[in-house]
């Protein structure tokens, strides 16, 4: 039985990639939600100002989110220009603690603003919240990296 050929630098950076366009896609719909659910509160004029003001606030910080997930890209692509070892290796590393230190502090930070806010309607929050923490629970799970994916890694660098 042949042995299993390790994924070169070039596929780990494209699976990587795709994986990465597969959250921002979840992003931008979680972004066109909020932005609708906060037209229906204002379009409402019913007085519910701090649930508009709340999903408002939700849809600017998830756009933010997008921003800090693509710039993961940025750090992969100098990994790729360069394609040595060493470089490969650093910027893995960095974009490591990019994600773990930028991006899931961020994404935190966006549950605990909804859970910590005051909403004027509690059926808006009831609905809302929930679908929204699992969203972004769904996207955590894909940015943390498993063993077996970072197993991958260091081979990829290791061949290169």
């Amino acid at each position: 039985m042949e042995a299993q050929k390790k994924p070169s630098v070039r596929d780990v950076l494209w699976r990587k990639k795709r994986v990465r366009d597969q959250l921002l896609d979840t992003v931008g719909k979680l972004c066109d939600e909020s932005w609708a659910l906060f037209e229906k509160i204002a379009a409402d004029r019913s007085g519910h100002t701090k649930d508009a003001v709340t999903v408002r606030e939700i849809t600017m910080r998830l756009r933010a989110l997008a921003y800090l997930i693509e710039g993961e890209h940025y750090i992969d692509r100098i990994a790729f220009e360069v394609q040595t070892k060493e470089v490969y290796t650093a910027a893995s590393t960095v974009a490591q603690a990019y994600v773990s230190e930028m991006v899931l502090t961020f994404l935190d930070g966006i549950i605990l603003y909804g859970k910590q806010s005051e909403w004027d309607n509690q059926e808006v929050q009831e609905n809302y919240l929930p679908t929204l923490e699992s969203s972004l629970e769904t996207i955590r799970t894909a940015l943390t990296p498993a063993p077996a994916q970072q197993a991958d890694t260091s081979a990829a660098a290791a061949d290169d």
